[in-house]
C-alpha cells in the first residue's frame, strides 16, 4: 500500500480509501511548516516591524473575521437544519472550532509577515525594475497602458472603485474564512497551498527581485522622464476614482516616515491583486460554471482596474494571472482533483 498524502492507494487494485486521523494530520504538516517558517523569518529578521503589524492586523481583521465566521455558520444552520439550526452550529463548531481559529490566527500571522517583507522590499533591492516594466508595456501597447485604459468613459472609475475597494477585499476574505470553515481534505489544500504561493513566493520573494513602485509612484521614484507625469492630474480629475490619491499619499508618507501601517508597503510586480482575484476565480470554478462566471470577471475588471487606476503596469498583473493560474492546475493534477466539477449531460 502506498501512502500518498490525503489517501491511501491500494497498489494492486488502485482503490483510494479514507485517511487515517495521522495520515490527515501529517498531511497539513509541509504547509505548515512552510507557513510557521515565513512567519518565523518575518519575527527574526524584524521583529518591531512584524510586532506591530500583528497588532494592527488583529485589530482590523479579527472582530470581522470572527462575525464572518458566525454569520456564516448561523445561515448554515438556518439551511441544513431549521428546526434546529443552533444544534448545526455547535456540531460544526466541536468539529472544527480549533482547525478554524489555529487556521485564521496562521492567516492573520501570515499576512502580518507578507505586510513585513514587503515594507522591506526596498532596503533589500531598492527599486529598479519600473522603467522596464513600463517599457515592455509600451512595447505591447505603443505607450503606457493607463492611457489606453483611459479612453474609456470616466463612469467606468464607478466600477472600477467598487470592486477594487469592496468587492476584492471581501472576495479574499469570504475565501479564506468560508474555505476554512465548510471545505475538507484536498481541496482545502490545494486553496492553501495557493495562497502560501501568491504571498510568499509571489508577493515576497519575486516582488523582491523586481522591486518596482508601479506608475502612481514613478515620477516619485525616478527622474529624467514625463511619461507618468499626466497620470495623478487624470485620477485626480475623475471623481469616481480620486480616492487612490489619498491612498497613494498614505502609502508614500508610510514610506518616507519609516512607520509600520496597516496594509502599507509599496510593491507593483508581480500584482497581488490580480493574483488574488485570479486565486478566487479558480476557487470559485471548483464550484461550478455560475460561480466561475462571477469568479472570473472579478478577476478580470481587478486586471483592468489595476492599470487604470495606476497602481500597475499592465504586465504586473498579466504575470499574475499565469503564474497563479499554471499554479493553480499543477496542484490540482498532484491532488488529483478537477479544475471545474462534472456537470451530468442533458437528459442523464
Amino acid at each position: 500500500m502506498l501512502s500518498t498524502g490525503f489517501f491511501r492507494v491500494e497498489a494492486t487494485s488502485g482503490i483510494k480509501s479514507a485517511p487515517t486521523p495521522d495520515e490527515k494530520e501529517r498531511s497539513w504538516l509541509p504547509l505548515v511548516t512552510s507557513v510557521n517558517l515565513y512567519t518565523l523569518g518575518a519575527g527574526i529578521l524584524y521583529p518591531s516591524a512584524f510586532w506591530h503589524i500583528v497588532r494592527t492586523t488583529i485589530s482590523e481583521m479579527l472582530l470581522f473575521s470572527l462575525a464572518f465566521i458566525m454569520l456564516a455558520l448561523c445561515v448554515e444552520g438556518l439551511l441544513k437544519a431549521p428546526g434546529r439550526p443552533l444544534g448545526q452550529v455547535l456540531t460544526r463548531v466541536r468539529g472544527k472550532g480549533r482547525f478554524i481559529a489555529g487556521g485564521l490566527m496562521m492567516f492573520i500571522l501570515g499576512l502580518s509577515a507578507y505586510t513585513t517583507y514587503k515594507i522591506n522590499i526596498p532596503d533589500v533591492v531598492p527599486f529598479y525594475a519600473d522603467p522596464y516594466l513600463a517599457g515592455i508595456d509600451r512595447f505591447f501597447y505603443g505607450h503606457n497602458a493607463w492611457r489606453v485604459m483611459h479612453e474609456a468613459p470616466i463612469e467606468v472609475g464607478l466600477v472600477i472603485d467598487f470592486f477594487y475597494t469592496r468587492v476584492w477585499p471581501v472576495m479574499l476574505l469570504s475565501g479564506v474564512l468560508g474555505a476554512l470553515t465548510f471545505v475538507e481534505g484536498a481541496r482545502l489544500q490545494r486553496y492553501a497551498w495557493s495562497l502560501f504561493f501568491v504571498y510568499a513566493v509571489m508577493g515576497t520573494l519575486i516582488a523582491t527581485l523586481f522591486s518596482s513602485v508601479g506608475p502612481i509612484f514613478y515620477t516619485d521614484f525616478y527622474s529624467g522622464t514625463q511619461q507618468f507625469t499626466h497620470l495623478k492630474p487624470a485620477i485626480e480629475g475623475n471623481p469616481y476614482i480620486s480616492n487612490i490619491l489619498i491612498y497613494s499619499d498614505y502609502l508614500l508618507d508610510a514610506y518616507r516616515s519609516g512607520q509600520y501601517m496597516f496594509a502599507s508597503g509599496i510593491s507593483a510586480f508581480p500584482s497581488v491583486h490580480v493574483a488574488v482575484a485570479t486565486l478566487s476565480a479558480w476557487f470559485l470554478t471548483s464550484f461550478g460554471r455560475r460561480c466561475a462566471v462571477l469568479g472570473w470577471t472579478n478577476a478580470l475588471i481587478i486586471q483592468y482596474g489595476s492599470i487604470y487606476s495606476g497602481w500597475h503596469y499592465a504586465i504586473d498583473g498579466d504575470v499574475s494571472l499565469i503564474l497563479v493560474s499554471a499554479f493553480w492546475i499543477a496542484i490540482s493534477r498532484f491532488y488529483g482533483l478537477p479544475l471545474m466539477p462534472a456537470t451530468r449531460p442533458l437528459g442523464g
